[in-house]
């Protein structure tokens, strides 16, 4: 890139950095390197732009782009954008946010460093936890102490250095604990804990809200999403008793992903296509489930309709797919599951299905 200016954006990531035009004297050549992301509080990839040695005439203008499901755990107000120095801490600086377009954007005359992150946010966000597991609770705050949390977290113009992240919130800031959902919550100020119900709920994942406040402002509301199951595939047939397949793994591909698990002869497995957690729709070949009991019977996510197979009403959402962590996390439900049994004459009804699966990604 010349004195023209233009823009520079990693394929695939969401780091964006526009140049204007006079920024430049002389044709200059650009790279933004994804790294491992060890600034407090940080959410995803950070990344290194080079190189380091240039400054520029006019301020570049560095965009990232944030999701829904980066908001896990924080709230908009409390995302930022960070850079590293050569004494190695993690700064933040004055950014500017976008929420309708979901994006945060700073201006530099350097490189460096530099990552997205959460000022304030409840921890864990996501968690899978087994019948009864007990989970620790904690509201984080990376960012020193502020009168009002309804400021800028840092004011244009200006940096301030991150807290260790393990640091908690001021009690003062927090109002209350709630539970939506099975389980038990004890809140206390800035921790909490909450207890597992000792089955598979009915509703799946309970959600941890926190009450932020200010000055006696709402700021806004953390949220955990706690998802209870064994390791496996658990299947509930026609409104029954849960059953659940150990033996289980999975590997997500920006193709086809797929988990699978299988005990004593009978196997389970859900398939579909794409890496990132979304819900799907039941169809014929892309989004697929199966439950076969050795090879005497069958239940699929579709049924046999005057000799047409019909996909069955219902979806698959898949919450984790193992970005953050070892799990793959999803539910599935199927209002009219085909039941077919292999018998001479072969046998064809519905049922209702539902399943939850918390396996490990291989892959």
């Amino acid at each position: 890139m010349g004195p023209a200016g233009g823009t520079v954006e990693y394929p695939g990531a969401r780091i964006t950095l526009t140049i204007p035009a006079g920024a430049l004297d002389n044709e200059t050549e650009f790279f933004i390197q994804p790294i491992t992301n060890t600034a407090p509080g940080g959410k995803g990839l950070a990344y290194r732009l080079q190189p380091e040695a240039l400054t520029f005439k006019k301020p570049a203008t560095l965009t990232i782009r944030f999701t829904a499901e980066d908001l896990l755990g924080t709230i908009p107000g409390a995302l930022g954008i960070a850079t590293q120095k050569a004494d190695g801490i993690w700064y933040t600086v004055g950014a500017l946010r976008n929420l309708a377009n979901k994006t945060l954007s700073v201006q530099t005359t350097h490189f460096s460093d530099w990552s997205f992150f959460e000022a304030i946010s409840l921890q864990p966000a996501m968690v899978a936890a087994d019948p009864g597991q007990q989970v620790s609770l904690a509201v984080k705050c990376v960012l020193p102490g502020q009168d009002d949390l309804l400021e800028p977290l840092t004011p244009q113009g200006k940096e301030t250095a991150l807290l260790d992240p393990k640091t908690l919130l001021d009690p003062r800031y927090i109002e209350k604990w709630t539970l939506q959902g099975s389980g038990q919550l004890a809140g206390n100020t800035n921790t909490g804990k909450y207890t597992a119900p000792a089955q598979i709920p009915a509703t799946n994942p309970a959600l941890v809200t926190v009450d932020i406040t200010s000055n006696e402002n709402a700021v806004g509301i953390l949220v955990s999403r706690i998802f209870t199951a064994p390791e496996g595939i658990s299947v509930s047939v026609a409104g029954g008793g849960w059953t659940t397949y150990g033996n289980s793994g999975g590997h997500i591909t920006s193709g086809e992903s797929f988990v699978m698990a299988e005990q004593n002869g009978t196997t389970a497995s859900v398939k579909w296509q794409g890496k990132q957690p979304g819900q799907w729709t039941w169809d014929l070949t892309n989004v697929i489930f199966l439950l076969n009991i050795g090879t005497a019977q069958t239940y699929a996510q579709m049924y046999n309709a005057g000799g047409q197979a019909v996909p069955s009403h219902g979806s698959l959402h898949v919450l984790e797919t193992g970005s953050s962590g070892p799990w793959i996390i999803g539910s599935a439900s199927m209002e009219s599951a085909g039941h077919f049994i292999h018998s001479t004459p072969p046998v064809t009804t519905t049922t209702p299905v539902k399943a939850y699966f918390r396996v490990k990604r291989l892959n």
